[in-house]
């Protein structure tokens, strides 16, 4: 199974250091990374989320921020801890998956 281009897109510009948001149907890429980031690079990849928008969307909705990765596990009150970022914690609520091999 091949990766929607626009979900590549968004994976890439959040691993130059844009952070994304959802407003309804709006996306919104706001940089955070060091420098300036390099127009040449970013603007093809702002067209193919813009290009690929439901799919885009339909991943925001579930992938990390932090890391870009979109596993994610419950905490003992429902709020989603993601399985590469909350790793420890995760082990701590759950002992078994650290025995996961």
């Amino acid at each position: 199974m091949e990766t929607n281009p626009g979900i590549i897109a968004v994976r890439t510009l959040a691993s130059l250091g844009y952070k994304f948001t959802l407003a309804g149907k709006t996306i919104k890429a706001k940089y955070h990374g060091p420098g300036e980031p390099d127009p040449g690079t970013v603007r093809p990849l702002l067209a193919a989320v813009k290009a690929h928008k439901p799919e885009a969307i339909y991943f925001l909705k579930s992938y990390c921020p932090r890391c870009g990765g979109c596993c994610f596990a419950p905490d003992f009150e429902g709020r989603p801890l993601c399985m590469a970022c909350d790793w420890a914690a995760l082990v701590t609520l759950y002992p078994g998956l650290g025995e996961i091999q």
